[in-house]
């Protein structure tokens, strides 16, 4: 089977403006775009993109679309990305999600994103769906991936599913939009990727108020070592030890931290220096896909990591999200 993602597709209407406005304030924007978009997607497209080239292993997305001409155009660029679009349902009376962007130009390319569900809504899969999404799949030695972040409804649920009727597979979850979820939910994960504000959530949600006191005091002292002690605590303790036990945290322009069951002493990578930043809207989901596709071929965790920095780095120096997302040859 290779790697799914089950998640969202939305259509992005963004807006780039040299600064967002107050409440009440009407300002000019400077350039209006539309573009491809949603986490599941763009994860997907990154995931086809960034394989190796010559790779043998199939990529599939998961998701629902309305019957509108916004769905159409995002399952046109899935399948031209070379991904399977099986399992993309196309729900009638629901509009394709969609997420409005607004672009700070003159603070980085910093982004903020207000989503609208529409027929993700409808990405909801009961026993029968999942022995369907996944009919044919064996037990063997291929590494089997799954991909979920948080712009459908429940996807603990099919973790969950996942984990009793296949436990071979490896669940990589990207929490966001964040919402709390238990311990042992956060059990089931095999390859955790979190940014530095989720990270301090998920402390926050599932740890003492002393301890998530002790992690802020430590990241306000060594932002990087405060971070690199969560990481740690992440890899050891919150996410699953069956299988890679991965925990990665990104830090936006400082770099990334990681950890895994192999090699359980926290590595560090800097971003890439002296980038020209456009648009930061699809920066970590191009480095989930890098790295997944990385792991998926058996590179180490500090190569992938590496991989993952580089490609995110070209992506961001261009507009859009989907459309933003290097090649392997431009990476490699």
């Amino acid at each position: 089977m290779g790697i799914t993602t089950i998640g969202s597709l939305n259509y992005d209407i963004v807006t780039f403006t040299d600064r967002v406005p107050q409440a009440g304030e009407t300002l000019r924007g400077n350039t209006f775009e539309t573009h491809a978009g949603g986490k599941g997607l763009n994860q997907t497209i990154a995931l086809a993109k960034l394989k190796q080239t010559g790779a043998k292993y199939e990529i599939r997305m998961v998701g629902s679309v309305g019957n509108d001409s916004f769905g159409k155009q995002l399952k046109d660029l899935l399948q031209e990305s070379g991904v399977d679009t099986t399992k993309v349902q196309v729900i009638e009376k629901k509009s394709t999600g969609v997420a409005t962007i607004l672009v700070e130009q003159k603070n980085g390319g910093q982004n903020r994103i207000i989503l609208t569900e529409g027929a993700n809504g409808n990405s909801v899969y009961d026993d029968d769906d999942l022995k369907s999404i996944f009919q044919g799949v064996t037990l063997n030695n291929e590494k089997q991936f799954v991909v979920f972040q948080n712009e459908i409804p429940d996807p603990c649920s099919i973790i969950s599913w996942i984990k009793i009727n296949h436990p071979h597979f490896q669940i990589v979850y990207n929490p966001s939009p964040f919402y709390p979820i238990t311990k042992e939910q956060w059990s089931l994960v095999d390859v955790l990727v979190i940014n530095e504000v989720e990270a301090l959530q998920i402390v926050k949600a599932i740890y003492e108020e002393k301890e998530y006191e002790f992690y802020a005091k430590e990241i306000e002292k060594d932002y990087v070592g405060g971070y690199k002690q969560i990481c740690e605590e992440f890899q050891r303790h919150l996410v699953s030890q069956t299988n890679s036990a991965i925990a990665v945290v990104t830090l936006g322009e400082k770099g990334s931290i990681y950890a895994s069951k192999e090699t359980p002493t926290v590595g560090f990578t800097p971003a890439v220096p002296d980038v020209n930043v456009v648009d930061t809207t699809a920066a970590g989901d191009i480095f989930l896909g890098a790295l997944v596709t990385q792991l998926h071929q058996n590179v180490d965790l500090e190569t992938a990591i590496q991989f993952s920095t580089k490609a995110s780095s070209i992506g961001i120096q261009k507009a859009g999200a989907a459309e933003s997302i290097p090649t392997f040859e431009e990476v490699a």
